[in-house]
């Protein structure tokens, strides 16, 4: 995400916390609504992300839909560039929802390989962040999910903390520490799912 965005400056300054971006809709005039979800790994995190994404500068307005638990729903009315401009002009569907955790947002996006290869060469003049987790060739519905569940959940937290970045801002150590399970059980499932992006499905 570009650091200037409120949805960078919130999830870098609560690196714990997942956001789930649920929906979109542009209103027009830079004007961007969000439906987001966001949750602490355990409850209680003692809420109230709502009030203090409401103060960020780019934001305008807040509706907090709901509370359960460790998460808020809420809808976000902000000013700012977007890149739905980009994947409008290419006609590239973003799959919603889509997480955002430390400044990092993973996308699914789905279209014809040539489109998606614009959109990387546009995207990394932009930001040189940009990192591809895998392509898969084929129907996008029907097909059972690449990763479980829980998978997905390690992949974006490894991505989060930093373990893929070059160089490395946090050791397989410090890692497993953090998401409290065990250093071997955290090493072979990082294993797996690197097996299973790589390796084309047949």
């Amino acid at each position: 995400m570009p650091d200037a965005s409120w949805m960078s400056q919130f999830t870098l300054a609560h690196p714990e916390l997942r956001m789930d971006v649920l929906d979109r809709l542009e209103l027009g005039r830079g004007t961007t609504l969000l439906e987001v979800r966001i949750s602490a790994p355990e409850e209680p995190e003692g809420g109230g992300w709502s009030e203090e994404i409401r103060r960020l500068a780019s934001v305008r307005d807040v509706e907090l839909l709901g509370t359960t638990g460790n998460s808020e729903t809420c809808r976000v009315i902000f000013r700012g560039t977007t890149f739905i401009p980009i994947l409008r002009r290419l006609r590239l569907v973003r799959h919603f929802p889509f997480p955002i955790q430390n400044g990092v947002a993973t996308w699914n996006v789905v279209g014809p390989e040539g489109k998606v290869r614009q959109l990387l060469d546009t995207l990394g003049k932009l930001t040189d962040r940009v990192q591809v987790l895998g392509v898969r060739h084929g129907s996008s519905s029907g097909e059972p999910a690449l990763l479980s569940p829980r998978q997905e959940e390690v992949l974006r937290r490894a991505l989060a903390e930093g373990y893929f970045d070059v160089p490395r801002r946090i050791s397989l150590t410090q890692l497993a520490a953090k998401m409290g399970v065990a250093i071997s059980t955290l090493s072979v499932t990082l294993a797996v799912i690197e097996k299973k992006i790589l390796e084309p499905r047949t």
